[in-house]
């Protein structure tokens, strides 16, 4: 085009940009099986960074046979060599009564709940 040799041939064009709205995205960290009597730090990860209180649960799997999560794992919250809880960070450890199956874990975010399952697994 020859629009170089003819500065009177133009076209104004406005661009107006908007800032992108990210979407959050969380799922919770760490193993998916866990050995009878062991135990592993959880926590919950995120692209955005975590301004608000962080609650970890367990439940029952679906359908067991009238046992609950505290037959299979206890939960704790993680903590520092100051003896202070580390946010957003758990700590399960599988029982050792021979208690084999799943439990499922779920992290509480701003009343949004966020699910993993772990299996409970033999020592060998």
């Amino acid at each position: 085009m020859y629009l170089k040799n003819r500065p009177a041939v133009s076209k104004n064009v406005e661009i107006t940009i908007t800032p992108i709205e990210e979407t959050f995205v969380a799922y919770i960290e760490g193993p998916d099986q866990l050995r009878l009597d062991r135990q592993d730090k959880y926590k919950l990860v995120s692209n955005i960074p975590l301004d608000d209180e962080v609650t970890f649960s367990i439940q029952s799997w679906p359908n067991m046979d009238k046992k609950k999560a505290a037959d299979y794992a206890t939960l704790r919250q993680d903590i520092d060599g100051n003896n202070e809880p580390i946010p957003n960070q758990y700590i399960l450890h599988a029982n050792a009564r021979n208690n084999l199956g799943n439990v499922v874990l779920v992290a509480t975010y701003k009343q949004v709940e966020y699910t993993k399952t772990i299996e409970i697994i033999p020592l060998w």
